[in-house]
């Protein structure tokens, strides 16, 4: 059956129509695509124009670039988080926290953001906050390099806690750190003093051992040691291992005076073992003397019960003692000693408590 005359011509003009208006949008899709692609240059042009002020310190001029990269391509993760940076550097921290609680509102998730919010909040002393943020950034995600971004960012706030002496915050990222840290030395050694700054002596001898078990000539190593030992009370073990440092490094000037500290201690201290009767008492009555000069910086204002501390403090120290009474006598003195230290805290200025005299008398406090 034949098609009617008038309705051929119509389908012929509705298909001419039809592919009219397939021509004209491609021809849109082409141009909007031209164009988007064009924005997107310049968009990236002055992004790298923003990058580029910021890395030579011009912070004021590359927020604008950057801000007019984003006004182009709006939402671009990689500019907002860039633009934060930048604020951040100008000193502007609070544009910088609005920039990145846009970003995180979007993707909490997000690792870098996250670490750029912890500096903000360290920038602006609210610590709990930077904490939190940085523990985000280390279990967030990262778009590549994941294991060495976390493991860069755990570092980083190990450091943080370092240097706010924050020493059980330090010491719980030290142990979550430890068996993914670096196996170099120089990584070793510095996990051995965080150990230390930590509290945990114990566990930083264990570290400056393995270092040295591996390079036995490592001077660094042995005077980490040996400040582990000190700190755990072990001073002959320290003296040694200070005394092995100046060996393989004679201009350690900082290990010098710790070796000087660790002699004078170990010629006051009277509870080491192998002392005789005499030696004891010796280090008593030194002991008595040092505290009694102590306690005397409190000049006129002496109190009657200072005043009986020190006098009994010169009778002790004019007294003959028969050796048979020595070892009697040694406890008086040191719990007499004890007694003008504990009254020598109304001075102004009192001994540093690292001071040999200083931890001499806490061992014998504890």
């Amino acid at each position: 059956m034949a098609i009617p005359f008038a309705r051929r011509s119509f389908l012929g003009t509705f298909a001419l129509v039809f592919l009219a208006i397939a021509a004209l949008f491609a021809v849109d899709m082409f141009l909007a695509k031209t164009e988007k692609a064009e924005s997107q240059v310049e968009a990236a042009r002055l992004f790298e124009q923003g990058r580029g002020l910021m890395h030579r310190g011009e912070n004021v001029e590359a927020i604008k670039r950057i801000k007019d990269a984003i006004s182009i391509e709006r939402g671009n993760r990689d500019y907002l988080r860039t633009l934060a940076q930048v604020q951040f550097a100008a000193g502007k921290s609070a544009d910088a926290e609005s920039t990145l609680t846009e970003l995180l509102q979007s993707d909490s998730t997000d690792g870098l953001t996250n670490l750029i919010m912890g500096r903000v909040m360290v920038k602006e002393d609210r610590f709990a906050e930077a904490l939190s943020y940085f523990h985000r950034a280390i279990y967030g995600h990262w778009n590549e390099n994941a294991a060495e971004n976390r493991l860069r960012v755990r570092f980083e706030l190990i450091d943080l806690l370092a240097q706010r002496n924050s020493k059980e915050e330090l010491l719980a990222e030290l142990l979550a750190v430890q068996d993914d840290a670096p196996r170099d030395l120089r990584t070793r050694s510095r996990m051995g003093q965080l150990f230390l700054l930590a509290g945990s002596p114990a566990r930083a001898v264990d570290v400056f051992r393995g270092v040295l078990h591996d390079a036995p000539a490592n001077a660094n190593a042995y005077a980490g040691l040996g400040a582990a030992e000190f700190a755990r009370g072990n001073y002959r073990a320290a003296q040694r291992d200070f005394q092995t440092t100046l060996r393989l490094a004679p201009d350690d000037q900082a290990t010098r005076r710790r070796l000087d500290v660790c002699n004078e201690l170990l010629m006051l201290d009277p509870t080491l073992r192998g002392l005789t009767p005499a030696e004891r008492f010796s280090r008593s009555l030194k002991l008595v003397e040092l505290t009694a000069d102590e306690a005397r910086c409190i000049g006129s204002n002496t109190s009657p019960e200072l005043q009986r501390l020190l006098d009994k403090a010169g009778t002790a120290l004019k007294a003959h003692v028969s050796a048979a009474h020595e070892s009697e006598v040694s406890e008086s003195n040191l719990d007499l000693a004890e007694q003008l230290w504990q009254a020598r805290k109304g001075c102004k200025s009192p001994p540093a408590v690292d001071s040999p005299l200083a931890l001499v008398l806490a061992r014998l406090a504890q």
